[in-house]
Formats: structure tokens, C-alpha cells, sequence
């Protein structure tokens, strides 16, 4: 039950600082708790003496004001130790979020796509505000529950141990009862949070299909479906909720049984002298507030099997948690300080300016899930500087060539050579500030474009040269000009403020610029002009050639791969490849693929002529 504290271990060294001084402070408060409750006791019997003339009205009010001193030695270092501990809880809960974030990021795209985004949310959201009570259970109320009640205990035992072990018979049959219902509790709260991640992924599919649902009349099946989830949501909530709030009387009940007892026992021991009044209220007081804060002691223990069953649900996402090495020195100490937050992003590798060759030898691709192969045994050698056009039939691997020399899915067979270099051995970094990619469908975040094309808070620099010269290749100048606050425009969840064809140029500036500082040596650009007519793509492919091409400045050439079924760029690429079930079907130059009357020759001749008949149906 508490073996997923152990595992956390790196997240309480990541708060030691805080930790030791909410302890410190907790074991100043649990040495002085059971001073009120004495001195109490104390003031009573000088207020007595005093009416019987033994004691003077002096040594009341020095009683008084010890009563007074007592009191304020046990809140003052609670103050500390609660907020102490309460801000290493929320950095813990944060840093386990940022963790379980960079573990999703680092997922093989398989698991990525056969797990709901619903389902992540609610874990990376949801679980761990579970796991933070559990934790927050543990480490506050070890000292407010745990130390507190021993420490009413032995000062009991110091008045009366035999009076006390009568009094604490009952205690235990609590701490079995918390044990026997751990699984329960840990069932109830899993399935709890499995009805929170149903209703969260079908909430977010549902908002993203508005518009599919309106326009088929489905909206009132999509409510009856959202209000059955948050039925079944509700209802599991509720069956944690009933059980955890009908063992919190059952253990209230048991731990203050003990009153009776002391009422029984203690009364003879003042009617036999054997206690004074101000000791029997002192130590009535001792047990009352042992009550108060012991009954808790079971629900800390449901509340720690709770955090369990929701750390059994994170533990799949976590990425192992950022060391306190390079942290600052007194980080652990900072109440707002997340980890690795202050780190500085790790930046492409420094590499020689120029173009990558890529080879394919023998390549297998499979997506997941799939019965037959995207691509099989395929050889090609593309040459570095070359602006290459791989076009083919729906469904013939144009993609899944684009994303076999990405990395994004592992092959099955054969290999992918940069440079000569196999893919697989590249890292992140290297490959970030190699490849540059704009995939089908240009994903956009809320924030700025520049922020966008940038990929970084903030957007970078404002004088970027090579953000410029990509906002020019992707013919998106004119359009920053007439955004009302030009690069720093915000552009909306998913770029809803631009056009689609908008966001696929914001895309290719992006993919150049992203490899900042410098430009990447291979473009990838899989089906990018979709939404983007026959002029513009023909000036943007263009324009790419230009400036990357093997005309261009060695420095400055790029390979450009152009993945698309529109073939009105084509004749500017050095090399067109036609793939058709997953092999290559011609390969040569646009001009002698359209003199071989081949595949490509028909596309190409059908292409033309449809845009001929929409040409002459417009000016008709």
C-alpha cells in the first residue's frame, strides 16, 4: 500500500529543503502539543487553591498566561509546518504533471494513437490531484495524525498507563478496519477515475465534431451519450464517496470509546484522591484531543490507498523524474521552484550548413495495427540538394515514406541512412536540427504566430533573419502584413483565426524555421498544398528551389521531399519518384516520366486537363 511512496523517492529529494523544515517544524509542535492540555490542568489547580485561600491571584494569572505561552508554542510552528509541507505537496503534484507530460511526449507513436487523449488528460489531470491528497495525507498528517496522537499517548501514559492501555483498546479495531477495506477503497477509486477518463475523451471528441454533428442532426445522441458517461461518473464518485463517509463515523466511534472508560476508572481515582480535578480535566483533555486527530489515522490510510491506485494509473506515463543535479543549490528550498523548469531547452546540434543525402535500403513499413505493409523492400537514393517529388494512387506510401525518414514509427525492416548515418542512431537533438517537417495537416497552438513558428514562449527573437526568410518562402509575407499585429498576432486554438491555407504556409515556415540557428538539411513536406490553389504551390515550390536548391549557395541548399498527389510543382523537381502498392513504380525526371507515358504521364495529363476544364468553366 505505501510501496508507490518508496518509488517516489525522487520527488521528496527534488523538496528535501522544504520537507526538513516543515519536519523541524512539526517536531517542535509535537514536543509542545501536549503542553496546553497540562497546563490547563495546572490553571485549574491554582484556581481552586486560590478560592480555598492556599494560592495567590498572582499565581493564577502566572498559570493563565503559561496556558497562554503553551498554546501559542504549538500553533505558531504548525503555521510553519503546514505551509511548508502544503507547498512541497503542490511542487511534488507539478513536477509528477510534467513528468507524465514528457513521458506522453517520448510514447512510440503507437501507444500515442491506440490511447484516448480523454483518457491521457484525465490521468495527467485527474490522477494526480488523487495522488497529491494521498502524498499530502502522508506527509502533513504524518505530523498533525500520526506524531500528534503518540505524543498525547505518552504524555497519557505518564499520568496513567494503566488508566491508558484501557482507554486504547479500542484503538486498533480502527487500524483493522482501514486495512481490511484498502481494497475496496483502491477498487472504488480506479474505477472512479476510469469513468472520469471515459467522459473526458468522449467530451473532447465530441466538442472537436461539433460541426459533423450539427450537420447530421447527431447532437441530441451526442448529449444522451455525454449525460449517460456523466451519470456512470457521478454514480462512482459517489460509491467512493459513501464508503469513505461511512467509515469515518465507524472509526470516530471506535476511537473515542475509550471516554467511557476514563469517565468509569478516572472518576474513582478523584473520588479516592488518588487524582486531583485539574489532573483528571487535563487528562480527559489529553485523551479528547487524542480523539480528534487519531480518528484520522484510518482515513490517512484510505487516503494513501487511494493515491495508490492513482499512481498505478500514472506510473505507465511517467518518464523517469529530473534529478536535482544542475538544479540551484537552494531550489529545494523554493516554495514556487519546479524541476527542470529554470534548465534552458536543449538546442539543435550544431552541424555543418548544407544538404543530407538519404538512403533507403531495403525498406518495410508497417503502421500499427495494420494487416499489410505500407511500403515493401523499397531501394532509393536521394541525393543531398535535390528537390525530390514522390507522388502515387491513394493509399500507394507516399506518407509512410515521409514518416519512415522521420523517425515517427519504427520500420520493420531495412534501413534509413542520412548521410550515410542510420536514422535510428541520430538523437532528438540531432534530428531536430536536421529535418524540417510539415506534415498533412499543420497543427497550430494557441499563442502568437510567431510564437508558432518558432515553436518557444515567447516567439524568439524579433530580428530573426531566418524566420523572416521563411515567412517569405511559404508566401505568407503579404498575409503578415495585413494581420493586425503582424508576427505577434494571435491566431486562436488551432489556428482558427487564419484559413486553412494559412495555416499549411504558417506550417512550411515553421518546419524552415524550426531548426534555428541555422536552416535544416532535409525539408519534408508531405501532401503541404492541399488547401493552397495551383498558383500559390507552384510559386512556393518555386521559391524553395531558388533559395535551396543546387543553384543556391552550398551553405544554403537543402533536400526537399514533396509528398503530394498534385503534380502542378513537379516540374520544378530534380527527381520525381511514383510509388504504387508500396514499391517504387517509375523514377527518373519530370520530363522523362511524361515522355515514357507511364503512371505519372496519365496523373499528370488527367491533372492538367481538369484544370483546364475548371478554367474554362470560370470564365464562363
Amino acid at each position: 500500500m505505501f510501496g508507490f511512496l518508496w518509488e517516489m523517492r525522487p520527488y521528496f529529494r527534488q523538496v528535501a529543503g522544504q520537507l526538513v523544515l516543515g519536519s523541524v517544524a512539526g517536531i517542535i509542535m509535537n514536543t509542545a502539543v501536549v503542553l496546553p492540555a497540562i497546563l490547563l490542568g495546572r490553571a485549574i489547580d491554582r484556581a481552586l487553591l486560590w478560592e480555598r485561600g492556599g494560592a495567590t491571584a498572582a499565581d493564577v494569572g502566572w498559570a493563565a498566561l503559561a496556558f497562554v505561552g503553551g498554546t501559542l508554542l504549538t500553533e505558531v510552528p504548525r503555521i510553519g509546518k503546514r505551509w511548508w509541507l502544503m507547498t512541497a505537496n503542490a511542487r511534488i503534484r507539478a513536477n509528477v504533471r510534467a513528468d507524465a507530460f514528457r513521458g506522453v511526449l517520448a510514447w512510440p507513436m503507437a501507444d500515442v494513437q491506440r490511447t484516448p487523449v480523454g483518457d491521457l488528460m484525465a490521468r495527467i489531470v485527474g490522477d494526480v490531484e488523487v495522488l497529491g491528497v494521498g502524498v499530502r495525507e502522508f506527509t502533513i498528517e504524518i505530523w498533525d495524525t500520526v506524531l500528534f496522537s503518540l505524543s498525547f499517548v505518552v504524555a497519557m501514559l505518564v499520568f496513567d498507563p494503566r488508566l491508558t492501555l484501557l482507554a486504547l483498546i479500542p484503538a486498533p479495531l480502527a487500524m483493522i478496519l482501514a486495512h481490511a477495506t484498502g481494497r475496496w477503497v483502491a477498487r472504488r477509486t480506479t474505477r472512479a477515475r476510469e469513468a472520469s477518463a471515459d467522459l473526458t475523451s468522449a467530451i473532447q471528441e465530441h466538442l472537436t465534431g461539433t460541426r459533423v454533428l450539427r450537420l447530421f442532426g447527431r447532437a441530441s445522441a451526442s448529449i444522451e451519450r455525454i449525460a449517460g458517461l456523466s451519470h456512470r461518473f457521478a454514480e462512482r464518485n459517489l460509491s467512493l464517496a459513501r464508503l469513505k463517509g461511512g467509515l469515518q463515523p465507524i472509526y470516530t466511534t471506535l476511537m473515542i470509546a475509550g471516554v467511557v472508560l476514563i469517565v468509569w476508572k478516572g472518576s474513582e481515582r478523584v473520588v479516592a484522591g488518588v487524582m486531583t480535578v485539574g489532573v483528571f480535566v487535563a487528562y480527559l483533555e489529553l485523551f479528547l484531543r487524542f480523539v480528534n486527530r487519531g480518528h484520522r489515522i484510518p482515513q490517512l490510510v484510505n487516503s494513501v490507498q487511494s493515491g495508490a491506485a492513482a499512481y498505478a494509473r500514472l506510473r505507465p506515463l511517467l518518464a523517469p523524474a529530473l534529478g536535482v543535479a544542475g538544479e540551484p543549490r537552494r531550489a529545494s528550498f523554493r516554495t514556487g521552484h519546479i524541476a527542470g523548469i529554470a534548465r534552458t531547452a536543449a538546442r539543435p546540434m550544431a552541424r555543418t550548413p548544407g544538404p543530407v543525402a538519404v538512403s533507403l535500403r531495403g525498406l518495410t513499413f508497417r503502421y500499427p495495427g495494420a494487416e499489410a505493409p505500407a511500403l515493401r523492400e523499397l531501394n532509393l537514393d536521394i541525393p543531398a540538394g535535390f528537390l525530390v517529388g514522390v507522388t502515387g494512387p491513394v493509399g500507394s506510401g507516399k506518407s509512410a515514406l515521409a514518416r519512415s525518414i522521420l523517425g515517427i514509427h519504427p520500420i520493420e525492416s531495412g534501413t534509413v541512412l542520412i548521410d550515410g548515418r542510420p536514422l535510428s542512431k541520430l538523437t532528438p537533438e540531432e534530428r531536430r536540427g536536421l529535418i524540417g517537417y510539415l506534415p498533412q495537416d499543420a497543427l497550430l497552438f494557441s499563442g502568437s504566430l510567431r510564437e508558432n513558428l518558432t515553436l518557444q514562449r515567447g516567439g524568439g527573437p524579433h530580428d530573426d533573419p531566418l524566420l523572416m526568410e521563411a515567412v517569405q518562402l511559404a508566401a505568407l509575407e503579404e498575409d503578415v502584413l495585413g494581420f493586425p499585429r503582424g508576427l505577434d498576432t494571435e491566431i486562436g486554438e488551432l489556428g482558427v483565426r487564419i484559413s486553412g491555407g494559412q495555416r499549411q504556409r504558417v506550417g512550411l515556415a515553421r518546419a524552415i524555421a524550426a531548426a534555428a540557428p541555422g536552416l535544416p538539411g532535409l525539408l519534408v513536406l508531405d501532401d503541404p498544398f492541399s488547401a493552397v490553389d495551383v498558383t500559390t504551390e507552384a510559386r512556393i515550390v518555386a521559391s524553395l528551389k531558388q533559395a535551396f536548391g543546387v543553384d543556391a549557395p552550398p551553405r544554403d541548399r537543402v533536400t526537399i521531399i514533396v509528398c503530394s498527389h498534385r503534380l502542378a510543382a513537379f516540374p520544378y523537381a530534380d527527381l520525381v519518384v511514383v510509388l504504387q502498392d508500396g514499391m517504387v513504380e517509375e523514377l527518373g525526371t519530370h520530363g522523362e516520366l511524361v515522355a515514357a507515358s507511364g503512371l505519372y504521364a496519365r496523373i499528370f495529363q488527367a491533372q492538367l486537363n481538369a484544370e483546364a476544364v475548371s478554367i474554362d468553366g470560370a470564365r464562363r
